[in-house]
């Protein structure tokens, strides 16, 4: 059966990435749902999962639909900048792999460019968390805000396990963990 957490990181990871719609149905046999789910290996509907964040945060009807409208705004930059940033460390991964044949000034530019994407995705959340103050409350904002971390970590971990390895983010050949019980 899937667990509690693993809901709230694929609501959140949902959430991040804008894909929600509103969902005020509730699901008749949820337990025997999640069963058949992790056994035919389908996901979650896209209605239960903003049920679930709509309940974990007590929002209303109106607060769910704001917080997708928002979360929707800012989806397409967040997938951006996740995306140059695992390009720049796979390529800055590749050069280091050189050896003493890596460029100096080529690596130094790849950390600026990497320090420029973590300033941008601080101001991204910045500017996100602005627009959720205005119709959640700050426990809801930093929930909110947890959610999508763990959601963030979690989509890591299956793009790495996906790829193969399962250490920490930018490692290659990590020996892979078994999964947790």
């Amino acid at each position: 059966m899937m667990r509690t957490r693993d809901w709230r990181v694929l609501t959140g990871a949902l959430l991040m990435l804008g894909t929600t719609t509103a969902g005020a149905q509730a699901p008749a046999d949820t337990q025997r749902d999640r069963v058949s789910e992790r056994v035919m290996g389908a996901r979650p509907s896209m209605d239960r999962l903003a049920e679930a964040v709509k309940r974990r945060l007590g929002l209303n009807e109106e607060q769910a639909r704001r917080l997708r409208d928002a979360t929707a705004r800012y989806a397409n930059e967040r997938q951006q900048l996740f995306r140059r940033e695992r390009a720049l460390r796979r390529e800055m991964r590749d050069e280091l792999a050189r050896g003493s044949a890596a460029q100096q000034e080529r690596v130094g530019r790849m950390l600026d460019s990497l320090l420029g994407i973590q300033r941008s995705r601080m101001e991204l959340v910045s500017a996100e968390q602005r627009d959720l103050a205005r119709f959640l409350t700050p426990i809801q904002r930093a929930e909110f805000l947890a959610m999508q971390e763990r959601a963030f970590r979690a989509a890591q971990q299956m793009r790495m396990q996906r790829e193969g390895r399962a250490g920490e983010p930018g490692e290659r050949g990590s020996p892979r963990r078994p999964p947790a019980p």
